[in-house]
């Protein structure tokens, strides 16, 4: 009688646990779609995460549905790109994170697609586009790739996509840290999640999950976070040894500006040319604020930087940025941000013979 009862209860927190999910999952595809964008990204042999090579798999919200695909060497590409630079062509070697990779728009739609075509069409330049970007990507890690990958690839112009979530990420990843004003190499890692991820991806139920399951993926982008807050506050707090009066650690700012110098230095050192778009944040559809570093606009001619404000504002109250996803550039923005920098790397002569 007992282990009857007992097996009614059980079955009864079984079927209520599925009946709930169930639930939840049907309330959210028909009153809060979720933004469904799966991140395949792997672990590199240089210690920080890559895309996975030769992936396909979709993107979707209440907005959009779009297709990511992969190389085999993990650039979002439909084709392969080898290291040799083609003769006469101008390569652009780009760095970034999700923006950079071009989530939430389709390979031809992207600004860096926009951006070559316009260099062609507009000023007769022929460059080929060498997307690097990973998607969580801070400064620290595109140094990192710029050294190891980048530079193989010979380019003419290293096009850099910044944006403020830079800040935290260079702070979460630990692996740069500022000595003295030195920028110094403080982790031969990070690679967060990146296991665990890649042992449930093996299972196609897990698969499936991630790719369509609306409360699936709100309960992991919630839980995402909250993760990489505590981590940037630990990281920032971290208490100085017993008896050392020190001065106050180096700010989120500081170590940005070091890591986009490193980076600079690197492209220069190769010789490229080194562009830093500056994505803005959008305060209203007609409104967009610059969010580069403060200090490096005080420093006057450090970098070369664009801002795509002014052509952003030509759409006159257009959606530029996605709103009810997770805010990135639409079609329309992404083609008004490759209007921005072909136009400027072809005024500034940035790929000239």
């Amino acid at each position: 009688m007992r282990h009857y009862v007992r097996l009614i209860l059980l079955s009864k927190l079984v079927f209520g646990t599925v009946y709930c999910q169930f639930a939840g999952e049907v309330f959210l595809r028909v009153f809060h779609r979720q933004p469904m964008l799966p991140r395949h990204v792997c672990a590199m042999p240089y210690g920080i995460r890559g895309n996975e090579p030769n992936e396909s798999y979709w993107h979707s919200s209440a907005e959009y549905k779009i297709h990511i695909q992969t190389n085999s060497k993990g650039i979002r590409s439909d084709r392969e790109v080898p290291y040799e630079k083609p003769a006469g062509v101008k390569r652009i070697v780009l760095l970034g994170d999700s923006f950079g990779i071009g989530y939430e728009v389709s390979l031809e739609d992207t600004f860096t697609s926009r951006m070559v075509y316009y260099l062609k069409q507009r000023y007769g330049i022929d460059a080929e586009l060498v997307n690097l970007s990973t998607s969580g990507h801070g400064n620290a890690e595109e140094l990192i790739v710029l050294e190891h990958e980048g530079v193989k690839y010979e380019p003419d112009l290293v096009l850099l996509a910044w944006h403020d979530s830079d800040y935290d990420d260079n702070v979460r990843s630990g692996l740069y840290r500022l000595e003295a004003g030195t920028l110094t190499r403080a982790a031969a890692t990070y690679l967060p999640g990146v296991k665990i991820q890649q042992f449930l991806y093996r299972s196609r139920t897990y698969r499936f999950l991630a790719d369509n399951s609306n409360l699936y993926n709100l309960v992991r982008d919630s839980a995402g976070r909250t993760v990489r807050r505590i981590l940037v506050q630990v990281r920032t707090h971290k208490p100085l040894p017993s008896g050392i009066d020190d001065a106050p650690p180096p700010s989120k700012e500081d170590l940005t500006m070091a890591l986009l110098k490193e980076i600079q230095r690197v492209a220069h050192a190769h010789g490229a040319a080194f562009l830093v778009l500056d994505i803005p944040n959008p305060l209203s559809r007609t409104e967009f604020q610059s969010v580069f570093p403060v200090s490096a606009k005080k420093e006057a001619g450090v970098f070369d930087v664009v801002s795509p404000i002014r052509n952003l504002e030509t759409a006159k109250g257009q959606k530029v940025f996605w709103e009810r996803s997770q805010g990135h550039f639409t079609p329309l923005g992404c083609d008004l941000v490759g209007q921005a920098l072909a136009q400027h790397i072809a005024e500034k002569g940035l790929l000239k013979p």
